[in-house]
C-alpha cells in the first residue's frame, strides 16, 4: 500500500502544481524525493531538468521563471539540500520571479531522534516566501487529497514564491504511477485590478519638467513601446535603464543620465520638477541623486523601491496598464524644449562614446552591446558588470531583452539564472559577468556540460573584485588587496574545459565583437582587463563624454 499511496499522494500534487501553471520544473536527485521526481518525470506536459547542486537548481529554476513569467517548481530532498535554494529564494522574492520550492521530508516520527538528513525544514525559507505550507505524510483520504490540492493551488495564485514541505515514508519507490484523483473544479484567480492613477494625474498635469525614469524590470509585456508613448505624449524624457527593457530598440530612450547627471552645469539647468518612476530598485548612485520636489512611483510587482521613501503616491499595479491610464487621463501636450534638450545632450554622449579607443572595461559594455543581433537575450551580472553596461552601453543593433538578478543583487547563481534564461526561452543568449561572480557559481558549469544549451559568456576578468577599488576602503587599509581585491590567478580556461565549452581570449574591442558574432553552442569569452587602472579608465572616460554635453 505504501508504494502505490507515495505515488498517488505525489502524482495528484504535481496535477495541482501543472493545472496552476507549472510547465518547467528543476530536479535536485536525492532519496526522499524520489516519489516527487518519478511523478514529474512521468508528465509529458512538463519539462524536467536535472541539476547536480542545488544552488544552482535554484538558480537555475529563477531563469526559467523571470524569462518565461510563469510559477516554476525546483525540488530537492531533506535534510541541508533544501538550506541551497535560500539564496534563488530570496532573490526571486525581492524580485519579480516566482519559485514553487518543494523539499522532500522525512515523516514526523524520524524528527527530534537523530535521523539521518533530518532537519526542521518548516518555516525553512522564512518571510522569503509567500506561503508555506507543510504537508501531512500520505494517507489514504480522497478529502485530504483535494484539500492539498486546493491550498497548492491557491497558494499559487496568490504569487509570490511558495514553499511546500512533503514528508515521505519508506518504500519510495514503485512499479509505476498512481492514478490521480479527481482535481477540485474551483479556480484562484488572482486580484489584478486596474491600476487606479487618480491621484497621479494631478500632479503630471501641472508638471512643466517631468523625467520618467525606469528601473530594472524584466517582464516582456510591451512596456517599452508604452512608457516611450507617454513620455512623447506628456513630452517628457523616458531615462531607461539597460536592465529596464524600455532602452535597446527605443531610439527616444535617455541612457546616459550617468554621465550627463555627473556634469555639475547640466544637473544645475536640468532639475525636473517632477519624477515618474516605473521598475525596480535603480542602478546608479546617479540616478538616486536625480531629485525633484515630486516623486511619483508605480511599482507592479508588489514591492515599493523607495528606501528614501522620497514617492509621494505610489501605485501598485500593471505598468503597461498604468502608462495607458496616465495617457488617457492627461491631455496630449505640444513638442516639449524640455524633452528635446535631453535627448539632444544623449546624441552629443553617444556620438562621442564611438570614438572613444583603447581597451577598458567601459568599452567592454559598449562593444559586447553593439556586437549582439536584435532578439538577443542579454543576461547582466551585478557588481559592475551591470554597471558598465548600463552607463556605456547605449548603441545597440536592435531589441535586446536584458535580464538582471537586481532584487538582491548578489552575485551568487548569475550563471545559472543565465543557463535558465536560455532555456526558457530558446532564444540566443549572452551573458555579461565578472571573473569573481564566474567563479562563485563553478556548479553552473558543470550543468552546462549536461544541459547542452546555447550560451555565450563574456567574463570580464581583472582578477579580482574590481568594484571595491571605487570604495572610499581602497585608499584607507594595507589589508586591501587581500581582504577586497582578492586576486585568484584562475586561468578561465580551465573553467571552459570544465563544461566542454569554446573558449577565446581577447585583448581588443574588434576581437571581442568577432568573438561574440562567431560563438555558437557554449562559449567563454575571456576579456583581460587591468584591475589597478580601471577606475582611470571610468573617470578618465566620463570626463571625456562629459565635454560635449550641450
Amino acid at each position: 500500500m505504501g508504494e502505490s499511496l507515495n505515488q498517488r499522494w505525489s502524482a495528484t500534487l504535481v496535477g495541482a502544481l501543472v493545472a496552476s501553471g507549472v510547465r518547467e520544473v528543476v530536479i535536485a536527485p536525492g532519496s526522499r524525493s524520489t516519489p516527487l521526481a518519478l511523478a514529474f518525470a512521468e508528465r509529458p506536459d512538463l519539462r524536467t531538468h536535472s541539476i547536480i547542486d542545488e544552488r544552482v537548481a535554484g538558480f537555475f529554476a529563477l531563469g526559467l521563471a523571470t524569462a518565461s513569467g510563469a510559477p516554476v517548481a525546483v525540488l530537492c530532498t531533506s535534510g541541508t539540500a533544501g538550506a541551497h535554494l535560500l539564496p534563488a529564494i530570496i532573490e526571486a522574492s525581492e524580485g519579480s520571479a516566482q519559485l514553487v520550492a518543494l523539499t522532500a521530508d522525512r515523516p514526523w516520527e524520524l524528527h527530534d531522534f537523530g535521523a539521518a538528513q533530518t532537519v526542521e525544514q518548516r518555516g525553512l525559507f522564512g518571510r522569503f516566501v509567500r506561503t508555506a505550507i507543510d504537508l501531512p505524510a500520505p494517507e489514504e483520504s480522497p478529502d485530504v487529497l483535494r484539500h492539498v490540492t486546493a491550498r497548492v493551488r491557491r497558494a499559487l495564485a496568490q504569487g509570490g514564491c511558495v514553499h511546500v514541505n512533503a514528508p515521505f515514508r519508506e518504500p519510495l519507490a514503485g512499479d509505476g504511477p498512481g492514478p490521480i484523483i479527481d482535481l477540485p473544479s474551483t479556480t484562484f484567480t488572482p486580484a489584478r485590478a486596474e491600476p487606479d492613477v487618480t491621484a497621479l494625474v494631478p500632479f503630471v498635469q501641472r508638471a512643466e519638467r517631468g523625467v520618467i525614469v525606469c528601473g530594472p524590470r524584466a517582464r516582456d509585456d510591451g512596456f517599452g513601446a508604452a512608457v516611450h508613448r507617454l513620455g512623447e505624449h506628456l513630452g517628457f524624457p523616458v531615462l531607461a535603464e539597460a536592465a529596464s527593457n524600455a532602452r535597446y530598440g527605443f531610439p527616444q530612450s535617455v541612457g546616459a543620465y550617468d554621465t550627463l547627471w555627473r556634469s555639475e552645469r547640466f544637473a544645475a539647468a536640468m532639475q525636473p520638477d517632477l519624477l515618474l518612476r516605473f521598475g525596480g530598485g535603480l542602478t546608479p548612485k546617479t540616478m538616486i541623486g536625480l531629485g525633484a520636489p515630486v516623486v511619483l512611483h508605480v511599482s507592479d510587482v508588489g514591492h515599493v523601491f523607495d528606501p528614501a521613501h522620497a514617492a509621494q503616491h505610489v501605485v501598485m499595479g500593471d505598468a503597461v496598464r498604468a502608462c495607458e491610464a496616465l495617457r488617457a487621463a492627461v491631455p496630449l501636450r505640444a513638442p516639449s524644449a524640455w524633452r528635446a534638450q535631453w535627448l539632444g545632450a544623449e546624441r552629443a554622449v553617444r556620438a562621442r562614446l564611438a570614438t572613444a579607443t583603447g581597451w577598458s572595461e567601459p568599452l567592454v559594455a559598449r562593444d559586447l552591446v553593439a556586437s549582439l543581433p536584435a532578439g538577443t537575450n542579454l543576461v547582466l551580472s551585478s557588481s559592475m558588470p551591470i554597471r558598465d553596461v548600463d552607463a556605456f552601453g547605449l548603441e545597440a543593433g536592435g531589441r535586446l531583452h536584458v535580464f538582471s538578478n537586481r532584487g538582491v543583487n548578489g552575485i551568487d547563481g548569475v550563471m545559472s539564472t543565465a543557463l535558465g534564461v536560455a532555456a526558457a526561452t530558446g532564444r540566443p543568449t549572452t551573458l555579461l559577468i565578472g571573473d569573481v561572480a564566474l567563479l562563485h557559481d563553478l556548479g553552473a558549469w558543470v550543468a552546462a556540460r549536461t544541459l547542452a544549451l546555447p550560451l555565450t559568456v563574456v567574463a570580464v576578468n581583472n582578477d579580482g573584485g574590481g568594484i571595491f577599488h571605487f570604495l572610499p576602503v581602497a585608499e584607507r587599509t594595507p589589508h586591501f588587496e587581500r581582504l577586497f581585491g582578492t586576486p585568484h590567478g584562475v586561468d578561465l580556461s580551465h573553467v571552459a574545459g570544465l563544461a566542454g565549452a569554446a573558449y577565446t581570449r581577447v585583448e581588443s574591442g574588434v576581437a571581442l565583437q568577432q568573438a561574440v558574432r562567431a560563438a555558437k553552442g557554449l562559449s567563454l569569452i575571456e576579456a583581460v582587463t587591468s584591475r589597478t587602472d580601471n577606475v582611470a579608465q571610468h573617470r578618465t572616460l566620463f570626463a571625456q563624454l562629459a565635454e560635449v554635453i550641450p
